[in-house]
């Protein structure tokens, strides 16, 4: 499975349990090709990814997740209530640096700039084999969304058979979320509006799956207007249905 494949499923979850947890306007879901470029990207390119865009007035946090080196996905939580940075590694636990902490904090919205930001350690429990890193990274976000804005106690087990069962549990929570309404709400968000809409901008761009007839916000594919355009011209199969 390709990591962009990869990538928008964990997004997906990551919207479906703020949208559980009620947190839609309290914690901003970062793409992780943002994050990625912000905590490794070269200045010029930082600088094209600013988030002074966003409206975060009423934004408690970021979370997100960064594809490292092509081949391990980590969790990036940006926590302004404990002024913290964490960049947790499924493999192993450590503290995020103090150059990515400062990286990631010229980025920060202006929102927040007066928060003394510090690197954090999260402990959680680590993966036990070579390609659970996105099933951990899940289980992180979800673990710390359902006590936001407090730190998790993270217990959930790795083992082989255990990553196997969540494996099914998440593909569950995609197609529940996709499918309950799907004339109405987003396969990637289960929203009707995309995450971090500004209240009184009406506009919303969708494209549906030819195959599972399942709607998608393009902002939550990531979907330009050109890519759109192109899109509607065949036929487009979301993410759960290209295998």
């Amino acid at each position: 499975m390709s990591a962009c494949r990869h990538s928008l499923q964990i997004e997906c979850l990551f919207h479906i349990h703020a949208h559980k947890c009620e947190l839609g306007t309290r914690i901003y879901i970062l793409n992780h090709y943002t994050a990625g470029v912000i905590l490794f990207g070269e200045r010029e390119e930082v600088r094209r990814h600013t988030l002074s865009k966003i409206h975060f007035d009423s934004y408690g946090a970021i979370v997100s997740f960064v594809h490292v080196d092509g081949i391990h996905w980590t969790f990036l939580y940006i926590n302004a209530e404990e002024s913290t940075v964490y960049l947790a590694d499924p493999a192993c636990t450590q503290l995020c640096r103090a150059g990515r902490v400062r990286q990631c904090c010229q980025q920060i919205p202006t929102d927040w700039a007066d928060i003394k930001w510090k690197g954090g350690v999260m402990k959680h429990p680590v993966q036990q084999d070579g390609n659970s890193c996105g099933v951990v990274v899940c289980m992180m976000a979800k673990e710390v969304m359902e006590v936001f804005p407090k730190t998790p106690t993270m217990a959930f087990g790795t083992t082989k058979k255990e990553m196997a069962h969540q494996r099914k549990v998440l593909a569950m929570e995609i197609l529940t979320a996709s499918v309950f309404d799907k004339e109405v709400n987003c396969a990637m968000c289960a929203g009707i509006k995309p995450p971090g809409s500004v209240p009184h901008h009406t506009h919303t761009d969708w494209i549906q799956c030819e195959s599972c007839f399942r709607w998608c916000h393009t902002q939550c594919l990531h979907m330009d207007q050109k890519s759109l355009e192109e899109a509607q011209v065949g036929d487009w199969v979301c993410s759960l249905c290209n295998k």
